[in-house]
């Protein structure tokens, strides 16, 4: 792999990195995660970035697959942060 592809992979766990750090941020200000199980909010998020993947041609299902399992993810972490919060 070259350098540049592994700065380029170095960024994007960075920024997956301040994503989980700012959602959990606002769990634990707000007491909630905004959209947290909120089918709704989550099928415009997912079709937002699958516009965006369109317009900046990345494979539209590889992104929305990630998104998908990305979501996931940062809700079970929210609730996770929760609990503590609760207990």
């Amino acid at each position: 792999m070259t350098d540049g592809l592994e700065a380029i992979d170095l960024q994007i766990l960075q920024l997956l990195s301040l994503r989980f750090a700012s959602s959990s941020a606002d769990a634990e200000k707000h007491g909630t995660g905004v959209g947290v199980g909120d089918e709704d909010h989550r099928a415009a998020t997912l079709s937002r970035i699958r516009r965006k993947a369109f317009e900046l041609g990345i494979p539209v299902s590889l992104v929305t697959d990630f998104w998908d399992r990305m979501l996931d993810a940062e809700q079970a972490r929210l609730e996770q942060v929760l609990r503590r919060r609760e207990g």
